[in-house]
């Protein structure tokens, strides 16, 4: 039996699934819980693990998660002291179940906000794979794992974006955008990046949004797609708010907009 990975088999994403993408809890509370199900066809068994990580990039300024195995004192971990149940479970077609992730933190726990990603490893039954050899059977065992991003919030929290310079260039059909931001405060950083695109007549020729989070210092490259523009100079202004569609108004820390600009030639 071959493990083969989620990137290999998009297939895949009809099986194993989280709700909420994130789960906030409250020192008051000091409990969340998800919904884990499997819209596949076939059983899921799935484990649940937690681990320390948060978002960054890399050089060429693509975000991913970072783990960090054993977090030291510099870290605001939660990985410790926060739990879930259960961890390993299995789901038929079309089953759901809750799992509920209970907070123990030490009595002297600082203020703050403090991480985990919770991991959901879903691994389901082989998949035949014809062959042409009657005499042979093979199987691929497929292989998902949902990240999960985990905050606990003990008592005054706050948060902030501070932009150190944006960089914009054209490259091939994309202005390539790089935005150097630091998070300020105690608590991660749930924002939206607007960028707008105007030619000098003052109209609006191009728009894009997407969903940014800052924990650590981060030199993030956007690539926003330009086939339809004409060639010219163009302002590109970018504005970022604490903001997030996705997650509900009281999960996301109040912030002051910033914004940027930079002039950029299409040829």
């Amino acid at each position: 039996t071959t493990v083969v990975a989620l990137a290999l088999c998009p297939g895949v994403l009809k099986a194993v699934w989280v709700t909420p993408h994130a789960v906030f809890i409250s020192h008051g509370a000091r409990a969340g819980q998800v919904t884990v199900g499997n819209s596949g066809e076939s059983p899921e068994e799935v484990t649940v693990e937690l681990r320390f990580g948060f978002p960054d990039t890399d050089s060429a300024g693509t975000p991913f998660i970072r783990f960090v195995e054993d977090p030291g004192p510099e870290f605001p971990s939660a990985v410790e002291w926060i739990r879930p149940y259960p961890r390993r479970l299995r789901l038929e077609a079309g089953e759901q179940q809750v799992v509920r992730l209970l907070a123990t933190p030490p009595d002297d726990l600082p203020e703050g906000e403090y991480w985990t990603r919770m991991i959901v490893t879903g691994q389901g039954a082989s998949v035949p794979i014809e062959t042409s050899d009657t005499s042979v059977r093979a199987g691929v065992s497929l292989v998902m794992r949902i990240i999960t991003a985990v905050t606990y919030r003990k008592g005054d929290v706050t948060t902030g974006i501070t932009l150190r310079g944006l960089e914009a260039a054209v490259e091939g059909d994309s202005i390539t955008a790089w935005v150097n931001a630091t998070r300020e405060g105690n608590g991660a950083y749930l924002g939206t990046v607007n960028f707008d695109l105007f030619g000098r007549d003052g109209q609006q020729v191009g728009d894009w949004i997407i969903p940014i989070a800052v924990y650590y210092p981060m030199n993030r490259r956007f690539a926003l797609p330009i086939e339809s523009i004409a060639a010219g100079t163009y302002l590109l202004r970018l504005t970022i708010e604490a903001e997030r569609p996705d997650l509900p108004d009281d999960n996301v820390l109040p912030a002051a907009t910033v914004s940027d600009s930079v002039e950029i030639v299409v040829p």
